[in-house]
């Protein structure tokens, strides 16, 4: 007895629901169609770039974008038969064009794509079509589908001419026969066609010779359709009209189709990248609905799922159990126990599709951290394969496939076999299935068995290469969970209470069992019971101590990106303040320069103005007064800086003191660095601030005399306005640091939109106690000044 062992395995994991599903999820014909019949792969670097574009594709639409693959149609056919010089009709080159528009505006948007894409982007180039091809099919045709008419001037005359013969003749006609002139002649009243012939229904037996030429009878024989002399010169001139027509359209599908074949070869290559992209976003779209992750991926024969879920069952909208399985050089083979109906097959196919899932290029539903390796042969003997034709039966049957699969046993192997020699003397099928695990454990083959036989619910305490797991039966009833480590016992006698099996026939069952049976049967049930507490144990603190170890990393991590954070920002400060030096010594030398020219009283007051401005920018020297300790403080205390020499009022308190400057401004200092004054040098009352908001606040005198420096001011020209709203945050980041109290924001006139962004923006930041545009002497409405919190 021959069986296709391939086949049977892919029918018994339901392999082609699988890959309908994923081609429910392609966008084109053709990605539909290769879904299907995708091949296994156990190349690891074509899985390897299969897996990469479903992350890429993830990541372009992982903000609610859509990669535009649909609309691409399958011009396969169309363009083959252009590249040899077929002419193709009309609907075909409208189809072909509408298609090469889509394909180019495929590889556009991968090129403009803002997220880092290699691998789909490296294809984009492929998509793009000549633009001349494009634009030609597409102006080729009007909005009717038809050849247009504005485009092939010509055609349009022809056409017009065509009309203007039909309209000719039909009026003609319906004159002679609505008169006198043919009333003892015609049969009725009406203008009909006879081979493309306009024509009048005459009674056969007419006298008039000279009437016309006879183009045909009716059924009946009583009627002659009959072409009147007066319209077969028009007829005439309409065929000739009619032929030309045709031979223009002719001559222009056969320019189209000739322009077409020219792209034909990069086309069908076109048409072949986006299918390959198709099943790219047919595969992420799966991944979604699954929830499935990108598992690692080796060649040395591990198998690693951490809550696995059956696709196909998650896919129907099942609450599915999840279950971890281990396979590996150490835990080759996974012996799984437990009552029918408890899930065993459930679990033996969760595994042989994921490894089948890896092949076509698919995530598969479990938790990150899951490995599946590639494995060369994947075979599943599930359920009876009985067959009347070879006379077998369902035990030979199952036979017949054990040997099968031993004679293809090898390393990077994965067989799954369930109720393996079940239906015979339990003793002999024991027996046989104990070899056969021997045979493929000697053959390197990782393998997930299920059995009710108790002998090898024991294999693993004697063979270290053997795992054993159970299915959890808690109450009375499955749970569908796999304890791995555990024996799961075929509670038969629970299954048929449960099913409403006459509950004296199950105790007489029980009566009929000895009584050494009895009593492992309910020492095993006990141990069940307590396993089941344990593991719900283990599996909350293993849970707890993941978290805690989740959240530690996640502390770590936020700690080691402030400390980097802060690095970087102390490195922007200290540059920062050089370029500020560097100004302030510019603007000096501007004002020395300026008196040496033109010595004047206005020009002094002016200097002395411009140098008070400066004086907040300028190195300042090591104070000579300092504090012996930090002073005991209150809001509302008179206070000198002893840095930059400047007096104040200290407005709030904390590690750092907020003191408001003599010139209004509000500054967070450290407590040593101020001196309490006992008679503080009167100071002007801090003006209101300016509202905050839109519009123009007049009542800001801090705002309007602020001096706009190049180490205050940030420059939005040239970006866009997502980009230039980061930038605005990242300068007012610095800003606060460097303890700045006014800041200017140069985004030009342009359109408005980046100005009112930034506006918008800056009423909104954490950071802005107040914000108006600049005064004229300030820059005008191209700056928007903004007072910064204490």
């Amino acid at each position: 007895m021959h069986i296709d062992i391939d086949a049977q395995t892919l029918n018994a994991l339901d392999w082609n629901s699988v890959l309908e599903a994923l081609s429910g999820r392609a966008r084109t014909p053709m990605g539909k169609a290769a879904a299907l019949g995708l091949a296994l792969s156990a190349d690891r670097d074509v899985v390897g770039a299969w897996l990469d574009e479903v992350d890429e594709v993830l990541a372009l639409e992982g903000d609610g974008g859509t990669v535009p693959v649909g609309g691409i149609d399958d011009i396969d056919s169309p363009l083959a038969r252009a590249s040899k010089g077929a002419v193709l009709d009309k609907d075909e080159l409208r189809l072909s064009g509408r298609a090469l528009v889509a394909l180019d505006q495929l590889g556009g948007w991968l090129l403009d794509a803002p997220q880092h894409a290699p691998l789909l982007q490296g294809l984009a180039p492929s998509l793009r079509v000549d633009p001349q091809v494009l634009d030609e099919l597409q102006r080729a045709f009007d909005e009717t589908g038809e050849l247009s008419g504005r485009r092939f001037p010509e055609l349009g005359a022809l056409r017009t001419r065509v009309t203007e013969l039909h309209a000719t003749i039909r009026r003609t006609l319906e004159e002679m026969v609505k008169g006198d002139t043919l009333a003892d002649e015609l049969q009725d009243r009406y203008v009909t066609q006879r081979g493309d012939r306009y024509v009048v229904p005459v009674k056969a037996n007419f006298k008039r010779k000279e009437l016309g030429i006879v183009h045909g009878m009716s059924g009946s024989g009583n009627t002659a359709f009959v072409e009147p002399t007066q319209v077969v010169a028009l007829n005439n001139e309409l065929r000739l009209a009619e032929g030309r027509l045709q031979a223009e359209e002719r001559r222009i599908l056969m320019a189209l189709s000739a322009m077409l074949g020219r792209v034909g070869v990069a086309g069908r290559e076109a048409l072949r990248v986006a299918t390959r992209i198709d099943l790219a976003v047919a595969r992420a779209d799966l991944a979604r609905r699954l929830d499935a992750v990108r598992p690692v991926v080796g060649r040395e024969g591990v198998l690693r799922l951490t809550s696995a879920r059956h696709p196909l069952l998650a896919l129907r909208g099942v609450d599915v159990v999840a279950n971890d399985v281990t396979l590996d050089a150490r835990s080759a083979i996974l012996v799984v126990s437990g009552p029918n109906t408890g899930g065993k097959t459930v679990a033996l196919k969760t595994v042989g599709l994921a490894a089948l899932l890896v092949r076509i290029g698919c995530f598969v539903p479990a938790a990150e951290g899951s490995r599946v390796d590639l494995f060369d042969d994947v075979v599943a003997v599930v359920g009876d394969h009985q067959t009347v034709h070879g006379d077998h039966s369902s035990f030979s049957s199952h036979l017949v496939a054990l040997r099968a699969m031993i004679e293809r046993a090898r390393p990077g192997c994965l067989y799954l076999v369930d109720e393996i020699a079940s239906g015979t003397d339990p003793q002999q099928g024991a027996a046989l299935a104990h070899a056969f695990i021997e045979r493929l454990l000697d053959r390197g083959v990782r393998g997930l068995i299920t059995t009710h036989f108790h002998r090898l619910k024991t294999l693993a305490t004697v063979e270290p290469r053997v795992a054993m797991a159970g299915m959890q039966f808690a109450d009375g009833h499955p749970t569908y969970r796999l304890l791995l480590g555990a024996s799961g016992e075929s509670h038969a006698l629970d299954i048929a209470v449960r099913v409403g099996v006459p509950a004296d026939l199950v105790d007489r069952a029980r009566a009929l069992m000895d009584e050494g049976e009895r009593n492992l049967a309910e020492t095993l049930a006990a141990l069940d019971r307590e396993r089941s507490r344990a593991e719900e144990a283990q599996a909350r603190a293993t849970r707890l101590a993941a978290e805690l170890e989740a959240r530690s990393a996640a502390f770590a991590k936020r700690q080691a990106e402030l400390d980097a954070r802060a690095r970087a920002i102390e490195q922007e400060r200290a540059a920062g303040y050089l370029a500020r030096l560097a100004g302030a010594e510019k603007a000096v030398a501007a004002v020395v320069a300026d008196l040496q020219r033109a010595p004047s009283h206005d020009k002094v007051a002016a200097a002395r103005a411009s140098l008070d401005a400066l004086k907040g920018l300028a190195p300042s020297r090591p104070a000579v007064e300092v504090a012996a300790e930090a002073p005991e403080l209150a809001v509302g205390d008179a206070v000198k800086l002893l840095k930059i020499g400047d007096t104040g009022e200290v407005v709030g308190l904390g590690r750092r003191i907020s003191v408001r400057t003599s010139r209004g401004l509000v500054l967070r200092v450290d407590p040593a660095e101020v001196l309490r004054v006992h008679t503080p040098e009167p100071a002007p009352a801090p003006a209101p601030p300016p509202r905050r908001g839109r519009g123009k606040a007049t009542d800001a005198p801090s705002l309007d005399h602020a001096v706009r420096l190049d180490g205050n001011t940030l420059d939005l020209r040239g970006l866009r306005v997502d980009e230039g709203l980061e930038e605005v945050d990242r300068f007012l980041d610095r800003a606060s640091l460097d303890e700045r109290g006014v800041v200017f924001v140069l985004h030009g006139h342009g359109t408005g939109a980046m100005k009112q962004a930034v506006r918008q923006h800056l009423a909104r930041s954490r950071y802005v106690g107040a914000w108006q545009p600049a005064s004229p002497d300030q820059g005008g409405d191209a700056y928007t000044v903004a007072a910064l919190r204490g």
